[in-house]
């Protein structure tokens, strides 16, 4: 499948064009595809069908529907989300590398969850009872490599993504005699837009655990901790507190943890820099740039970025980046 060059119309034109008919309408046709097949198996279906399978054999069941509906759902939710993620593009109108990841990473899921859904149906095929399916271990092993080829098309029928570097500017210590304490303090979250994203995942993986609860109530404990585990991470990284004192720079998050702590004698410079959390560190949270670069980063724009003596750089998203980076360079100086 190749794309006919639109040399005509304006980058960001084609850009979300690409973004539609490769990050949207491509898996939701191969999800389609894949549901209309299965669709026509029903009749030959036992119900209900097997879900789960665990080392004995299948301990999970439910409809037929709802193993139809799931790759579908999932691929629409996925596809909305990459193409709101990168519908405004780069600075000149083109794609950023994490938006080229996204839109094949929606290829690859649909490719992959179809496989595996149609996979799992198939050995099901003319049996009476679910309780006597095959494994699907297989399925799930040829799935990936497909599902991942079919991701490298995209990557590749996308254009060459527009690269974004930070220039630092170095901040100067707070002039002042030097028996004055120095405390800079400051709140950093998640704009609307991101929450509103975030809030959407939480809810999906609410209805996984509760799909799980009623096809497979037995095996729920597991993914209840690990959810409940992931929700209350994530709920605790949508704010973060900022403190600048003779101990140095602390951040922690709102339920205290995770945090990080770094002390006057470990900095060797403070400058402000201009993030952009999608290009430069794929996405919001605590994160880590291809570079080598870490930090908490909730907005786009100005950041404080603290050079360690051992060459690492941390970065920290703030309104009031330039005084929180002044305020660190008086401390690091003393």
């Amino acid at each position: 499948m190749t794309l006919p060059a639109d040399n005509t119309a304006p980058p960001v034109t084609r850009t979300r064009r690409l973004i539609i008919v490769i990050g949207v309408v491509v898996p939701l046709l191969i999800t389609m595809v894949g549901a209309f097949v299965m669709a026509l198996w029903i009749p030959e279906l036992p119900n209900p069908v097997a879900t789960h399978w665990g080392l004995s054999g299948p301990d999970g069941y439910s409809t037929a529907g709802s193993v139809i509906a799931l790759p579908l759902l999932v691929t629409l939710a996925f596809a909305s989300f990459a193409a709101f993620a990168s519908w405004r593009g780069g600075p000149h109108g083109g794609m950023l590398g994490a938006h080229k990841i996204l839109v094949s990473t929606s290829v690859f899921l649909s490719v992959s969850i179809t496989v595996i859904a149609a996979g799992s149906l198939a050995v099901q095929r003319g049996l009476n009872n679910a309780e006597n399916a095959p494994g699907i271990g297989g399925i799930v092993l040829a799935a990936l490599p497909i599902a991942l080829l079919m991701g490298f098309f995209a990557w590749l029928m996308l254009p060459t993504a527009e690269s974004i570097r930070s220039i630092a500017v170095p901040a100067k210590p707070v002039e002042g005699a030097a028996t004055e304490r120095v405390h800079f303090s400051s709140t950093t979250r998640l704009g609307p837009g991101v929450v509103i994203i975030a809030v959407v995942a939480l809810v999906a993986l609410a209805l996984a655990l509760a799909i799980q609860a009623v096809s497979s109530p037995t095996e729920l404990l597991l993914p209840a901790v690990i959810g409940l585990f992931v929700i209350a991470l994530a709920v605790s990284t949508l704010s973060w507190r900022i403190t600048i004192d003779q101990r140095g720079l602390r951040v922690r998050s709102a339920l205290g943890w995770p945090r990080t702590t770094i002390a006057p004698e470990q900095i060797d410079s403070v400058s402000v820099v201009t993030v952009n959390p999608i290009s430069e560190f794929g996405g919001y949270g605590w994160r880590w740039a291809p570079d080598g670069r870490s930090g908490i980063v909730l907005s786009q724009g100005e950041a404080v970025e603290v050079k360690r003596k051992n060459g690492k750089r941390f970065i920290v998203t703030m309104h009031d980046a330039q005084l929180g980076a002044e305020a660190l360079a008086t401390i690091a100086k003393k």
